[in-house]
């Protein structure tokens, strides 16, 4: 037998070695995938439904933009102070 030769069983015994351990270990290695897989999955919908949310509460308004009254007796200072503090909000 020649160097080259057993150079080349050498390298063969090896990439057979390494073949059936792939083969063994890639189940596993496919179910840690999917499992990070789907963990970014709702990781993602969880951050866009989140950010979804408090984009619409943000946008409503915080005050109010009517006032209405049903007594007659108000007097126009106390509209003006209401309208004031409304505006200074």
């Amino acid at each position: 037998m020649t160097e080259n030769e057993f150079n080349e069983l050498w390298l063969q015994a090896e990439a057979e070695r390494y073949g059936k351990r792939l083969v063994e270990e890639y189940p596993g290695w496919r179910q840690s995938r999917s499992r990070v897989i789907r963990t970014t999955t709702m990781i993602v919908a969880f951050v866009i439904v989140t950010v979804s949310i408090l984009t619409v509460w943000l946008r409503q308004p915080q005050g109010y933009e009517n006032v209405y009254c049903n007594r007659a007796g108000t007097t126009d200072a106390q509209w003006v102070t209401m309208a004031a503090e409304m505006l200074m909000e």
